[in-house]
């Protein structure tokens, strides 16, 4: 599958060298050529510098054929931009947009939107584990779709 992926910072750079070990194409962009020395000597992909929601990079990006964009930048309202430009203006199958703001990212699900609110699902985690709590957690990134993340504090063997 041919995937783009806006912001190259710790997530961004270890998604894009998972896919890329697991035979995708991949394409990364960063507004810092400094941040592609994440990716190391092992990524095959390809990198570009630009802006991830100017469409013309997005374009060099070959969103055209992109399977999907995902927009893991470092700022909300550029990866909501990220989002609404793949889906809208290209008709990219699968966007999933990172945003950090809870309520922004309840108000853009309900908008359609595929989004994940990383603060949302580390806030319940670690609440959970300070509270010494086995937990299962559903977590919404779209109107329909879900992740199950299951937290269990018991002791195994070794511990």
């Amino acid at each position: 599958m041919h995937i783009i992926i806006v912001g190259c910072g710790r997530v961004g750079s270890q998604m894009a060298l998972m896919l890329t070990s697991e035979g995708h194409d991949v394409v990364v962009i960063d507004k810092k050529s400094s941040s592609f020395k994440r990716l190391g000597p092992s990524f095959n992909g390809i990198t570009i510098t630009g802006i991830g929601f100017d469409p013309e990079i997005l374009k060099r990006a070959g969103i055209e054929r992109a399977g999907a964009v995902v927009a893991v930048t470092n700022g909300d309202n550029s990866n909501i931009m990220v989002g609404q430009i793949a889906k809208k203006l290209f008709n990219v199958p699968k966007v999933l947009s990172r945003l950090y703001d809870p309520e922004r990212a309840l108000i853009y699900q309900e908008a359609g939107m595929d989004i994940i609110c990383t603060t949302m699902i580390q806030a319940n985690i670690i609440k959970d584990a300070v509270l010494e709590k086995s937990r299962q957690h559903e977590f919404s990134f779209g109107k329909d779709k879900k992740v199950n993340i299951t937290i269990d504090l018991k002791p195994g063997k070794g511990n």
